[in-house]
């Protein structure tokens, strides 16, 4: 039974990569401009509200703004949405993304920090949220000659897992899965002086309970022990999706003043809350960041 249950799981998985790899061909045979745009429109108007990521993303806005009006809500889960669906097609089309981030700069009072710290052989780990297409930031900290490294959570679907491993491995050096070895590995990575980046704004559930937009958010505060461990810098960055719908602003912040982890992690995370403050429709809000939040 356990045998014919893996079979038809194995099966469903390589159904839906083959299909999801013809819609992903099928884009990439357009413009670049032309092939986000269309992605934007799949993911707002098919997949979102198919899968969900709609009905989540107001749903978390009514928690965080209760008093906002609910045209406003349906605005921004149309901006989250078509973030979502340009970002998917920007990370299956790596060498084109490549090339346009090589166009932007990186800017903030961080680069010279960083730069600094790369020529004397000090670590960095560079941290942020869902905040636009993330990745962009670490291709373009690649490409200016930073020892870029990653942690990621490996898919469900192996087939969709092999992809996302060959396609990051593209965007930024080497990533390590989510685990004890992966997180070992990138410590060791970190210890001789190399660059990671960890994002910090997922649910973690032996995360520390820390605030977030106004509510309490387990959170893990991972990137602030590794950074005081090994002497790195912890560094903020954002990427923000301009309003062409293509270009980015890469902003490297200033260093996390060194003292515990949690006090680290909550400077890290009043950095994002100032950014998602600012633009809403730039932040991830399809998470389930406040599950098991306590009751106020």
């Amino acid at each position: 039974m356990m045998k014919a249950s893996k079979f038809w799981l194995s099966l469903g998985d390589r159904a839906t990569n083959v299909v999801f790899n013809a819609i992903i061909g099928a884009l990439k045979l357009l413009p670049y401009p032309q092939r986000l745009a269309l992605m934007s429109w799949v993911t707002r108007r098919i997949i979102g509200p198919l899968i969900g990521y709609r009905r989540r993303t107001l749903d978390n806005l009514a928690l965080i703004y209760p008093d906002m009006p609910i045209a406003r809500r349906r605005e921004i889960a149309e901006d989250v949405l078509d973030n979502v669906g340009r970002t998917i097609i920007e990370n299956y089309s790596a060498e084109e993304f490549r090339a346009r981030m090589a166009h932007f700069k990186i800017e903030g009072e961080g680069f010279e920090a960083a730069k600094k710290a790369r020529s004397e052989g000090r670590a960095i780990i560079f941290s942020s949220g869902h905040w636009s297409n993330h990745e962009a930031a670490p291709m373009a900290l690649d490409m200016a000659g930073f020892r870029m490294c990653g942690i990621y959570k490996p898919m469900a679907n192996p087939y969709f897992n092999a992809r996302y491993e060959a396609r990051m491995a593209q965007v930024s050096g080497p990533i390590y899965p989510i685990g004890a070895k992966g997180t070992r590995d990138f410590m060791a990575y970190i210890r001789d002086g190399g660059h990671g980046y960890l994002l910090h704004d997922v649910y973690y559930d032996r995360g520390e309970w820390i605030d977030f937009l106004g509510k309490p958010a387990k959170t893990a505060i991972s990137a602030a022990e590794i950074a005081l461990r090994y002497d790195a810098l912890l560094m903020p960055y954002f990427t923000t999706r301009q309003a062409d719908g293509i270009s980015f602003k890469i902003e490297l912040y200033a260093p996390i003043t060194p003292s515990d982890p949690i006090t680290m992690t909550r400077d890290l995370v009043r950095h994002l809350d100032e950014k998602v403050a600012e633009n809403p429709g730039q932040w991830l809000w399809i998470h389930r960041r406040w599950k098991g939040a306590p009751a106020e």
